[in-house]
């Protein structure tokens, strides 16, 4: 018998240049959907009780002995708590260095004259369109979805186009109640290009979603 098609609680299209957020509850799911293939996405959580507890990078990272997460592994917060499990993640290629682009990115990398939201200003948005103070958003809480980067040997790194295809996606499991939120980022050296819409769905806890697509 063919498994029943689960269909998520909420879905949120972000296209590019832009934010959003939402909730999800302890024990739900998260999946993030690289709608078109090759487009990078900018993720941030905070504790939805307590802004100031956030995703963190830094600590994942030593929590992690590694800074590429791989399928099962935990994602902790700033006070070392378990925010969120890897559930599956078929490419298992982002950039966990924290950090977001930005106008001032922009203006200093691309054109001094240059008007343009980068990710951070757009999640500051969302943060405060939900109420959220902009010192709640926070470099190291930033997991660069999707962003391809090679470290090299003499200690440097170069952001390579995503590996991602039409579909792919990376799933989490909360474990806390959340507040997430996610930028679809423009910056032109970390997508193929022509950037294109990330999809975010919420599932019920203990339901498995149907494949991506």
């Amino acid at each position: 018998m063919a498994a029943a098609v689960v269909s998520p609680l909420t879905t949120v299209t972000v296209q590019p240049g832009t934010s959003a957020g939402g909730i999800v509850r302890q024990g739900q799911k998260l999946r993030v959907v690289d709608v078109a293939g090759g487009q990078v996405g900018d993720f941030v959580a905070l504790n939805l009780n307590d802004h100031s507890e956030h995703l963190d990078c830094a600590y994942t990272n030593w929590a992690n002995l590694g800074w590429r997460w791989q399928q099962g592994a935990t994602i902790f917060t700033n006070r070392m708590n378990r925010m969120w499990v890897i559930k599956e993640d078929p490419t298992a290629v982002h950039f966990t260095g924290g950090g977001f682009c930005s106008n001032d990115a922009r203006r200093l990398f691309l054109d001094p004259e240059d008007g343009v939201k980068g990710c951070r200003d757009c999640l500051q948005d969302t943060f405060a369109d939900n109420g959220i103070a902009a010192h709640c958003l926070q470099a190291t809480s930033c997991f660069n979805l999707f962003m391809n980067v090679d470290y090299a040997p003499d200690g440097s790194w170069q952001a390579h186009a995503p590996v991602t295809r039409a579909g792919d996606f990376i799933e989490l499991r909360a474990e806390m109640d959340i507040f997430w939120a996610l930028s679809t980022c423009i910056m032109p050296w970390v997508n193929r290009g022509q950037p294109s819409p990330l999809r975010v769905e919420t599932y019920a806890a203990g339901r498995r979603p149907a494949a991506a697509g």
